[in-house]
């Protein structure tokens, strides 16, 4: 099976070195073998080809300028590896043109010094006559099991390390001619080569780092750098052919070298050889989709496939974490035999030639051996997968609290959705119990309430039994879900809430995931302190290993290992080593940012907690939920919605806000910081900070951050220097992540106790349909509060914006519609819009509304839904609880 990784069997992990499944390359393959072609799929697990963006046919002709191409012509010199890049014109989900594909060789990385510029394939043809090591030709090199083999003149043979220092001819297909390099073998392991090529236009400026590296590690997977040889090479339809003189190099996350992984090896000396190096080039076509066998691929990132072949070398796979999968196509070497869909919903067509499959095709046909079967989600399937950290209820909290769990799901699709939602013990094994429920098309479901979720894990004679978990979610078709926590003040499901924290359901298992606060006992006024608290899930049918990495601001590291039982859950809070962290000399407390790394893919959610004490078990007076980042999110721009300094609330609140940016790299990191107006006039502020290796800045205390000019002509009190509003530009030289705290403060100074927090990720400026979860105006909540929503659009780019503001109700019937324009470098704060606070009333005896809300843009934002609980029936009244957000991307 090819889809991501975790199953019940053995599954090759598929990067480089440290490969925990297969340790070095192996001859054959597993019975059974899980793989995804690319990162994000929305099933159990994910394989995270990070930098391998994959497109479809349909986005490929506008691409067709700068391919890849096999030179029919002389052999010439390369100037400059310049000529096998290209602007960054267009989304990464979008692809671009090549003849390999993403994914066929791999890509390389041509490093910064090109600015911003989109990295192509790894080169083809590397040459066996012309290798030399300290300038003496070594002889007779060839390629056998995957390793380099050769001699020098009169010498005993290389082996293994022998080959660091290597130098040899390498030829790069980017301009129509074949372009001439050298490339270098830097190390060598069980599990490959690094290998690097020179950029001679770099040499004078750079030095030894105008060397570059001829595999780009994946985010998730720092350690997938070590390229496989092989005697072969392939050219640009996508075909291979033996060669004594050239050989491929693929990276660990290429179509090639995941083939071999999968027993489609074709090397000499193999049984029935040339059946198997058929299917080797069946292989490569059914992972890229290469539906006519001309090169071209009809897929993308993050689609989950299963694969069977008629020898019995890959099977299906059918475990209870893997939706089952529908007939999808039927390959052969030459491309598709026959398809039943498109890889992907809404691609396009298929090729007009080909022909449906029938249930023949299905079945497995011992006199055709060079024929592969994929399955994949079909119309129906129950593929998308979404996960919540934590399910509670009646769980106990400290201050004679109890915490529960309610969910909310939106479909933004004009039919019917079918969603299973399954609470799984945090030990592991099967689920405490499963809610299915149909939501209509732009329709919502609420927990809240419903007997079946109140039901999950219940006794007979109590159904408000203390339970905890954590929930996974299954539909048929792409939703928005949201988890809410609420610490409630009494013993049933409906007793009154003293803290409500919503977070958005997690979309990206990983096998690197990163959270930006560690905090242990970090004073905070009022003599409270700040903690922190992993959970992380483990959506896979088998065991998991975690590493959990503490990084200190300064870049210091304090670690651990766990292991997660096969859907099961690891929580740090009283672990002892996770406490263990050394205290800060100038204060008394840790501070940091937390790094997992996993042998498979899972998803967490950090909890930030303010203590009404000094130690990890003190009573709760705050808390916000934010799910770790996944490696593929961390970014070179990113966003946060909100500036806040002294912003006047409600009473003597002000609100106040503070940014974290973390460098997850072994080098420094470069980050510029613009603060622009909320009106889209001049910039309020730009500076630049240098973040060291695995170090993370923070805004709190920044005299810079501190010393942004006021917006307003002054703040909640006089002589306090002024209020300032507006939102964040980060800009790095290497992808960071972060987050954006928004507080609530009872007074106007930077040190006043904060009321209220919450954590914001931040993003990278999106387009297309963004969800917002739930629209809600003046709805009742506990004690006499009421619920209201308003989102923050920021506009990034240069010109003005119109966005579409588009509102449902519950039961899926259009609410509303407003088209606000947001001035260049601008934003949109729908709660001063008169036209936001003017939409019809769902119950309009009562004036208050319940539905959801999304947002239609042409042009990348950043959008945030922000809800509030209120003193009160109006929207002004004094605020509650306050919690944020993010907008998502609707799935495809």
């Amino acid at each position: 099976m090819h889809h991501g990784g975790s199953t019940g069997r053995r599954t090759p992990r598929l990067g480089g070195a440290g490969d925990r499944c297969t340790g070095a390359r192996r001859a054959a393959a597993d019975a059974s073998l899980c793989i995804l072609v690319a990162a994000g799929a929305a099933c159990t697990a994910v394989d995270a080809d990070v930098e391998e963006t994959l497109a479809g046919r349909g986005e490929l002709a506008a691409l067709s300028s700068a391919p890849i191409e096999e030179a029919a012509g002389t052999l010439v010199a390369g100037e400059s590896l310049q000529v096998c890049t290209r602007p960054l014109s267009h989304k990464p989900e979008q692809g671009y043109r090549s003849h390999n594909g993403i994914g066929l060789h791999g890509r390389w990385d041509p490093g910064p010094h090109y600015g911003d510029l989109d990295p192509r394939e790894v080169p083809r043809r590397f040459d066996l006559r012309s290798v030399t090591k300290d300038g003496k030709p070594i002889d007779d090199v060839r390629v056998s099991g995957g390793r380099l083999q050769g001699r020098f003149r009169d010498g005993p043979d290389l082996v293994d390390g022998d080959w660091v220092g290597a130098e040899m001819d390498v030829y790069l297909l980017c301009t129509g001619t074949d372009e001439k390099f050298q490339a270098r073998i830097d190390a060598v392991s069980s599990s490959g080569y690094q290998v690097k090529i020179h950029d001679p236009a770099r040499n004078d400026d750079l030095g030894d780092a105008s060397w570059r590296p001829a595999c780009t590690a994946p985010l998730d997977d720092p350690e997938a750098v070590w390229a496989v040889p092989f005697a072969e090479v392939w050219n640009k339809s996508g075909s291979r052919s033996d060669s004594s003189t050239f050989f491929t190099l693929a990276c660990p996350k290429s179509a090639i070298a995941k083939c071999d992984r999968m027993g489609y090896g074709g090397e000499a000396g193999t049984k029935d050889l040339t059946n198997t190096r058929l299917l080797r080039q069946a292989c490569t076509r059914t992972l890229r989709a290469d539906y006519l066998g001309d090169g071209e691929f009809g897929t993308r990132d993050g689609i989950l496939i299963d694969i069977e072949d008629n020898r019995g070398i890959q099977v299906r796979e059918q475990e209870s974490d893997v939706p089952l999968l529908d007939l999808e196509a039927v390959w052969s070497p030459t491309g598709a035999v026959c398809a039943n869909y498109p890889r992907i919903s809404g691609n396009g067509d298929l090729p007009e030639h080909l022909r449906t499959c029938e249930a023949a095709d299905a079945a497995p046909d011992p006199s055709r051996p060079d024929l592969i079967r994929s399955f994949s989600c079909g119309p129906g399937s129950m593929c998308e997968r979404q996960y919540s950290s934590v399910f509670v209820k009646n769980w106990p909290a400290p201050g004679g609290l109890t915490q529960w769990s309610n969910v909310t799901v939106v479909n933004p699709s004009s039919t019917a959705a079918t969603v299973e939602l399954s609470v799984f013990p945090g030990g592991g094994g099967g689920p405490l119990g499963t809610v299915t429920v149909t939501i209509p098309g732009y329709g919502v479901y609420n927990s809240f309430g419903d007997p079946r979720w109140r039901g999950i894990d219940g006794d007979p004679t109590d159904e408000n039994r203390p339970s905890h978990g954590w929930i996974t979610l299954a539909s048929d078709k792409p939703v928005v879900a949201t988890h809410r926590t609420t610490l409630r003040a009494g013993s049933t499901w409906n007793a009154p809430a003293r803290l409500v924290e919503d977070e958005p359901f997690l979309t990206e298992p990983s096998r690197r995931l990163f959270a930006s606060h560690y905090l242990k006992r970090w004073p905070e006024a009022g003599g409270k302190t700040l903690w922190s608290n992993i959970v992380v899930n483990n959506p896979a049918a088998k065991q998991v290993s975690i590493q959990v990495r503490i990084h200190g601001v300064d870049g210091g590291l304090h670690e651990l290992h766990r292991t997660l039982p096969a859907k099961g859950a690891w929580s740090s809070y009283g672990d002892s080593d996770w406490l263990a962290v050394a205290d800060d000399p100038t204060r008394a407390g840790a501070m940091g940012w937390v790094e997992i790394r996993s042998d498979e893919p899972v998803v967490a959610t950090n909890r930030v907690v303010h203590r009404s004490g000094s130690t990890y078990d003190a009573p709760v007076a705050l808390l916000d939920d934010v799910g770790l980042t996944a490696a593929r999110s961390a970014a070179r721009q990113l966003a946060a919605g909100s500036f806040l300094r002294n912003v006047p609330a409600t009473g003597t609140m002000t609100q106040w806000s503070s940014l974290i940016v973390n460098n997850i790299h072994p080098e420094h990191a470069t980050v510029t910081i613009t603060v622009r107006r909320r009106d889209g006039g001049p910039d309020l502020a730009r500076f630049t900070k240098k973040i060291p290796p695995f170090g993370a800045w923070s805004a709190d205390g920044d005299p810079d951050w501190a010393s942004v000019p006021a917006t307003g002509s002054g703040g909640r009190f006089a002589g306090d220097g002024g209020s300032a509003a507006g939102w964040v530009e980060i800009s790095a030289d290497l992808p960071v992540f972060g987050a954006n705290r928004v507080m609530l403060r009872d007074g106007s100074t930077p040190s006043s106790p904060v009321v209220q927090f919450n954590d914001e990720p931040l993003a990278a400026p999106s387009s297309g349909s963004l969800i917002g979860g739930l629209y809600i105006k003046n709805w009742p909540g506990a004690e006499g509060l009421t619920q209201w929503s308003a989102p923050v659009v920021n506009n990034p780019s240069a010109g003005p914006i119109e966005v579409k503001v588009r509102l449902w109700r519950t039961d899926g019937s259009p609410l509303g519609e407003l088209t606000p324009t947001i001035a260049a470098r601008g934003a949109w704060d729908a709660a001063s819009d008169p036209a936001w606070q003017a939409l019809p009333h769902t119950e309009a005896a009562n004036l208050r509304s319940l539905g959801w809300v999304g947002i239609i843009s042409r042009a990348p934002v950043i959008a945030t839904n922000h809800l509030t609980q209120r003193k009160g029936t109006t929207a002004d009244a004094p605020i509650a609880l306050h919690d944020a957000t993010p907008f998502v991307g609707a799935r495809r």
